[in-house]
């Protein structure tokens, strides 16, 4: 397992929550966290040749728990960029403070999107493998 390159890796996480909480997100999370996602898997193809789904996994649950910390933390001007959020969290039982409920929601969501990144790891990895196994293509079958 490579633990260096899946916390390198979700520190892109952070990078994603700050701009969650600028509002700049603007219901496009899931786009955003997919290219993420297929991001990181081709960088787990490439670095690493076994547990691939392991490695999208805990890079998943590092990201939801990162992402919520981040939002958390910054709760006030989340809720202020995103009014959406607002009207979900108003639903909630009164006394629940909406920063807890975002780190309760981060690991959560960290599984889910982690079941999504090992999905990506594993295809890209068939990828990568079928590209390094084909041998390389003469000049003539490039010209047809």
């Amino acid at each position: 397992m490579n633990w260096r390159l899946i916390f390198v890796l979700s520190l892109l996480s952070f990078l994603m929550g700050i701009a969650s909480v600028l509002g700049l997100t603007k219901g496009s999370d899931w786009l955003m966290w997919l290219c993420v996602g297929v991001f990181c898997a081709w960088k787990f193809a490439g670095k690493t040749h076994d547990e691939l789904f392991l490695h999208g996994f805990y890079l998943g649950i590092f990201d939801g728990i990162f992402n919520s910390l981040v939002q958390a933390v910054f709760v006030s001007t989340y809720l202020s960029n995103n009014p959406g959020m607002v009207e979900a969290l108003n639903s909630l039982p009164e006394g629940l403070h909406p920063a807890f409920v975002l780190l309760i929601m981060g690991p959560i969501i960290g599984v889910v999107s982690g079941i999504v990144f090992g999905l990506l790891a594993v295809i890209a990895g068939k990828l990568v493998r079928r590209r390094i196994s084909e041998p390389p293509s003469s000049s003539i079958s490039r010209l047809l």
